[in-house]
C-alpha cells in the first residue's frame, strides 16, 4: 500500500453504449481501487468532466467509457486539458472497450475521432481492421513480466472475460500479461505499460462485465496500476 493519497477521476457512461455495463463494472473499479486506503475514486459519468478546471487537481484519470454510435467529438476544452494532463505527468489507466474511444472506425461515430487519444491510448481497437476478440468465456491469464511493480508475485489466473487481439497502434508498449486466443492460435498480449508525453500509462484489454471485477488478481493489478501511474515525477 502506498503511503502517499491519491486521487482518481474515473470516467465512464455513455448511454449509447450498453454491452458493456458500466453501471456494474464502475462501482466494482471504484471498490476494487479504494481497498488500498491511499486512493480516493471520484466517478463522473459526462466525458465532458475533462474540460473542468478541476481535471488538473486530479493524479490519475482512469477511462471506462466509449462513445459506441455516438459522434459527438471532445470539446477542445476538454482535449487542451487531457494534454495538459499529459504534459504535467499525470497518471492514465485505460480499461477494456475505452480503447476503441473517439476513433475513426467507430460505427455511426466515426466523425468524433481525436488522433491524439490514439497516442494515448498505446493499441486501440479498429472497426475497419483485423481487431477482434474470442467468445466470451473462461480462460487462464499469464504474467509476461513478473519484475514489473505492477505484475510481481501475482499468479497465473482464470478469468471469464473477452480475450481481445490485433489491437492496433504503433506507440512503444511493454506487456505485462497474456493469453492464448482459441481464434488465432497464438499467445496475446492483454496488458502493457506505455508513456504519453510525460505520463505513464497502463493499459488492459480485460473488463468486459463484473466478471472480471471479482477477480483478486485482477483487483490488486488494478491498484498497484494506480499506484505505478502515479510514481512519475509530475511537472508543475
Amino acid at each position: 500500500m502506498t503511503s502517499k493519497h491519491i486521487n482518481v477521476l474515473l470516467i465512464s457512461g455513455n448511454d449509447q453504449h450498453k454491452w458493456h455495463n458500466w453501471e456494474e463494472t464502475t462501482p466494482l473499479i471504484k471498490e476494487a481501487l479504494e481497498e488500498n486506503g491511499a486512493i480516493h475514486v471520484t466517478v463522473s459519468y459526462d466525458i465532458e468532466s475533462l474540460a473542468e478546471e478541476s481535471l488538473l487537481a486530479f493524479d490519475v484519470i482512469a477511462f471506462n467509457y466509449c462513445n459506441w454510435q455516438d459522434p459527438t467529438e471532445l470539446s477542445e476544452q476538454a482535449k487542451t486539458n487531457v494534454i495538459k494532463f499529459g504534459e504535467r505527468g499525470g497518471g492514465i489507466v485505460i480499461l477494456h472497450f475505452a480503447n476503441g474511444a473517439f476513433h475513426f472506425s467507430l460505427p455511426e461515430a466515426g466523425q468524433s475521432d481525436w488522433p491524439e487519444y490514439h497516442r494515448i491510448v498505446p493499441r486501440a481497437w479498429n472497426h475497419h481492421g483485423k481487431s477482434r476478440h474470442d467468445k466470451y468465456g473462461e480462460f487462464e491469464v499469464f504474467i509476461t513480466d513478473n519484475t514489473h511493480p505492477i505484475t510481481e508475485g501475482i499468479a497465473s489466473f482464470t478469468i471469464t472475460d473477452e480475450l481481445y487481439f490485433d489491437q492496433e497502434g504503433d506507440v512503444d508498449i511493454h506487456p505485462l500479461y497474456a493469453a492464448h486466443s482459441k481464434i488465432t492460435g497464438k499467445e496475446e498480449p492483454l496488458a502493457w505499460v506505455s508513456e504519453y508525453r510525460n505520463s505513464r500509462v497502463y493499459q488492459t484489454l480485460l473488463g468486459h462485465d463484473r466478471n472480471a471485477y471479482l477477480v483478486p488478481e485482477v483487483r490488486e493489478i488494478l491498484r498497484r496500476s494506480v499506484v505505478w501511474v502515479t510514481e512519475k515525477e509530475q511537472q508543475s
